[in-house]
């Protein structure tokens, strides 16, 4: 009788168990462009400031990426050759053809918000 009522509170425990909720992780946060730099020169140097950039690598490259000289909803543009990226600084190539628009970041497939940027 002890060996029935035991398996029967194994069966309820596991029951029990397999019903309760999981937690789960979930990234919330916006990718945030705080500023870009312009270079004086052709092919310079662009650098951009903000947040939660991550490392740039986790993803790979169509989870991360600059597009450079979209319009202000963040369609068009071209990708940009990026030379350094941290999770609060990318530094980045400045296309020769130049150009105006708008520069967002592609950060672990979240867009951020994008800025004006006017290129020489």
């Amino acid at each position: 009788m002890k060996r029935l009522a035991l398996i029967a509170l194994g069966l309820i425990a596991a029951v029990m168990t397999s019903c309760t909720p999981r937690p789960s992780v979930v990234t919330n946060v916006p990718v945030t462009l705080i500023s870009a730099s312009t270079p004086t020169v052709k092919g310079g140097n662009i650098v951009l400031q903000g947040r939660y950039f991550g490392d740039g690598r986790t993803g790979g490259d169509a989870a991360n990426h600059v597009i450079l000289g979209a319009n202000a909803e963040g369609s068009g543009g071209q990708a940009a050759q990026v030379v350094e990226w941290t999770p609060t600084r990318i530094v980045l190539v400045a296309p020769e053809t130049g150009g105006n628009g708008w520069v967002f970041v592609v950060a672990g497939g979240i867009t951020s918000n994008g800025l004006p940027l006017n290129l020489p």
